[in-house]
């Protein structure tokens, strides 16, 4: 038989309940947010219309050039070693040129990659944490060049905006060294010609442990893409053939 002090004490137990499930979900998560700089350097070869022509901005151009720059890692595994993987790496670059016979010539350059991906990891003392990962490579790349002739208004020389999405395959490995030193590598490969032709990144580094929650990584990344789009010769026409490469130096926090 229930007595009146049954009823509320399973209500209370509910109620007890509902507020613990978002910590006892919280526990089932381990989660790394790593903002990084990037003294990122481009080579290769890029072509916009009937305008072709080799690509080698080094770091110290970018930076003398640069509005703005944002870059984000963020990883999130669950207790079943499923997980995902998030990283956006963005520049702004800007330039103005007197030219005293023609006037003032103006160039923006906007390079914005966004990866996604499902991860799942792997754990053993031996080999360390390995990850297998798949997801997408988003590239956004914006450019203006603009004549502002002396005696005339503002003509447009060109407006191209181009993006796509490249399907990537890829791995990521830590392997502890000593108490504090970790070896950290990944790569991953794409494209297989259903937006580029191919892409692919390789990183090699450390990271140092400097807590259990906080972690400084040291690194050197390239990310390689071969993308065209339209007809050579032809107004349409856009291709980008490059390397972004540099070191790289990250501040990761684990939670």
């Amino acid at each position: 038989m229930l007595t009146l002090k049954q009823p509320r004490m399973l209500t209370l137990l509910s109620f007890g309940l509902v507020f613990a499930s978002p910590t006892v979900y919280a526990d089932q998560w381990q989660f790394s947010v790593e903002p990084y700089l990037m003294a990122t350097a481009i080579d290769g070869s890029s072509a916009i219309g009937t305008i072709e022509a080799p690509l080698e901005v080094e770091f110290d151009t970018i930076l003398n050039n640069l509005d703005s720059a944002f870059m984000l890692h963020f990883e999130g595994y669950h207790q079943s070693n499923w997980g995902f993987i998030a990283d956006w790496g963005y520049m702004d670059l800007s330039k103005s040129h007197n030219a005293p016979k023609l006037g003032v010539l103006s160039a923006r350059v906007r390079q914005a990659v966004l990866e996604l991906s499902v991860a799942y990891r792997f754990s053993s003392p031996s080999m360390g944490d390995w990850v297998n990962y798949v997801g997408i490579r988003r590239w956004d790349n914006s450019y203006e060049f603009d004549l502002d002739p002396n005696f005339m208004s503002q003509v447009s020389m060109v407006d191209r905006d181009e993006d796509w999405i490249d399907l990537i395959f890829g791995f990521h490995l830590n392997k502890q060294l000593s108490e504090h030193w970790q070896l950290t590598t990944a790569g991953d490969l794409g494209g297989f010609n259903l937006n580029a032709k191919l892409t692919g990144s390789f990183k090699l580094g450390a990271v140092y442990q400097i807590s259990p929650h906080w972690d400084l990584g040291m690194s050197y990344k390239t990310t390689y893409v071969d993308y065209q789009t339209g007809q050579r010769g032809n107004k349409n026409f856009f291709s980008y053939d490059t390397f972004t490469h540099g070191p790289q130096i990250s501040v990761s926090y684990q939670f």
